[in-house]
């Protein structure tokens, strides 16, 4: 309850309706805290402390009680912002908004490394603390059971432990939330907007929190950084420069950065080209910057079951291309017609348990098919349906455009921009839907976030999500927000959406899928892969190919009856 008041006063507001924070408060204090067993004095302490919960919400998105004209709680991080910035920005263990309870570190405490992931950790240690060290710039890649991602946290616990200010960052939203504490998307860490111009840098004031956080932290690291396009990444470094103007002539003003990902993987996403080499000249890899970074490879597989290891070598050769550019996927891994991938995914149907469910998942390259197999599985759900429609407002700065046929209403509903709700959500009781926002990444739930929906009111949707990291069955309530597209085209069409920031997810296309991991897969080949990497990451989703089925109609099969599939893999890359 309380992320959902903290969610409609931050996204639920627009130019033409003004959330009434105090009023709200007023009307729903008592549902804030828990009442059971509540004595008088005990409900002061408490509601105090659903203050401080909110406070905490406002705060990580930009925005703070006064705003909104709410009280503050006693002792506010607003009024102490060294405690705020060490306490929230820059966390050891986060306490549990919900649960006195902490993050476990156990692993991470007593984690005995390997030689290469030692020699990694010292390089950092001595980048942090060594004044002569001339290194700062660090590129970790690793294929999957090397323990990357492990050792990212390792890294990251024991800095903090070290007391300095690390800032853990990803691409995406789902990979922010592997970090154990603290993880953040990278646009939101440095305040970027969706799309950005080439040395336009984000409004960040020396003195805020986010300035703040910034200028005093020690490490950045940035996971999935692939999929991150160059102008962004140089904007970060023009940005540090500009917040820490005593260190302008380094790069990064000074600090160290560690850079994660994996080049097999897709590559940034070029507006109107699908070509691969786009991609690769849209990356950090024709980046000024790349070439600073050393590079450090894990290659000792951490994983000891065999089918696992042959899965993974063969992955490695669709990754670089060494395979060629068209894979035969072997026949135990066909299936003939959706209905047969439909039943070996969700092979216990619809109504299993959450921490089932989620983990089943339908993958195809474009929305086109990804529309098309969502619409079946939600008609195969045995319950009433609701439809959301959303309020779309052009943004118009000449007023006398308002009757122009670019900004007629009903075609602004007929778009759907990418990262954008559609105007018409259809949906279920029992639909797996996917957040297209990050609403509160403490709690994992971010953009890429996949949620079972278990209720379904005019104004609200109710869902539940599974284990990620420390949490537990999240059960969240989603309201309508405000989506802003600009389109910076000459002709282009720039408007406001008012929906909810949720998709049907049954299947989702195999770019929003990176970060994704299943136990079921399946991949539907309608479309063939057009863009780099888009093979690889499909069928690295899961761990073994026994737990994999691909369906790729119209296509010859081979005499050994295998499936020849198109494998994209640009030029110019180095894997090693």
């Amino acid at each position: 309850m309380r992320q959902l008041f903290a969610n409609i006063l931050v996204f639920g507001g627009t130019e033409r309706c003004v959330i009434d924070g105090l009023f709200l408060w007023e009307m729903f204090k008592d549902q804030m805290y828990d009442r059971r067993r509540c004595t008088d004095a005990e409900k002061l302490l408490r509601i105090d402390r659903a203050l401080a919960i909110i406070e905490r919400y406002l705060l990580s998105n930009g925005r703070t009680m006064d705003e909104f004209e709410l009280p503050l709680p006693n002792n506010p991080l607003i009024n102490d912002p060294d405690r705020a910035l060490d306490v929230f920005f820059f966390p050891n263990n986060i306490n549990s908004d919900e649960l006195d309870e902490t993050v476990d570190t156990s692993a991470l405490e007593r984690a005995n490394l390997n030689t290469e992931q030692n020699n990694f950790f010292n390089m950092i240690r001595d980048a942090v603390f060594d004044p002569n060290c001339v290194n700062k710039y660090f590129y970790l890649s690793g294929d999957g059971g090397t323990g990357k991602t492990f050792l990212l946290n390792y890294v990251l616990y024991q800095l903090r432990s070290l007391n300095l200010k690390v800032l853990p960052t990803a691409s995406t939203g789902i990979a922010s939330t592997k970090f154990y504490a603290g993880g953040m998307t990278f646009h939101s860490a440095f305040r970027f907007a969706r799309d950005v111009e080439p040395g336009k840098l984000p409004l960040v004031k020396f003195d805020s929190f986010f300035g703040r956080r910034i200028i005093e932290c020690d490490v950045i690291i940035i996971d999935e950084i692939t999929m991150l396009n160059k102008i962004v990444f140089e904007n970060v470094d023009l940005l540090c420069r500009k917040l820490v103007p005593q260190n302008k002539n380094h790069p990064f003003a000074g600090k160290v950065v560690i850079l994660s990902g994996d080049w097999k993987q897709s590559l940034p996403v070029v507006r109107d080209s699908s070509s691969p080499g786009a991609s690769v000249a849209a990356s950090i890899l024709s980046s000024h910057l790349y070439p600073l970074f050393q590079k450090f490879r894990l290659v000792q597989n951490m994983r000891v079951i065999p089918s696992e290891i042959q899965f993974k070598d063969w992955l490695y050769t669709i990754g670089t291309g060494t395979i060629g550019d068209v894979v035969n996927i072997p026949p135990n891994m066909i299936v003939n017609s959706r209905q047969e991938l439909y039943e070996f995914v969700f092979d216990q149907g619809f109504t299993v348990a959450s921490n089932e469910l989620l983990k089943r998942l339908i993958l195809a390259p474009t929305n086109r098919v990804v529309d098309s197999i969502n619409s079946e599985l939600i008609d195969m759900i045995d319950s009433p349906v609701h439809e959301y429609l959303s309020i779309d407002n052009p943004t118009i700065e000449n007023p006398l455009a308002c009757y122009a046929a670019d900004y007629d209403v009903a075609q602004l509903n007929r778009l759907t921009p990418n990262g954008m709700p559609a105007h018409s959500i259809k949906l279920k009781v029992g639909s797996i839907i996917v957040l297209l926002q990050n609403l509160n990444t403490q709690k994992s739930l971010c953009n890429g976030t996949r949620l079972i929906v278990t209720n379904l009111q005019s104004n609200l949707i109710e869902a539940e999500t599974i284990n990620i990291g420390s949490d537990h069955g999240i059960r969240v309530g989603i309201c309508r927000t405000r989506n802003s597209y600009v389109d910076t085209h000459p002709d282009g069409v720039s408007f406001e959406r008012f929906q909810f920031p949720v998709r049907v997810a049954f299947c989702m296309t195999i770019t929003k899928a990176q970060g994704q991991t299943c136990e079921r897969l399946g991949i539907d080949f309608c479309d063939e892969p057009f863009a780099h990497g888009q093979l690889y990451t499909a069928l690295s989703r899961a761990r073994s190919s026994e737990f994999i089925r691909v369906f790729a109609p119209g296509k010859k099969p081979n005499n050994d009856r295998s499936i020849p599939i198109r494998n994209v893999v640009a030029n110019g890359i180095s894997f090693d």
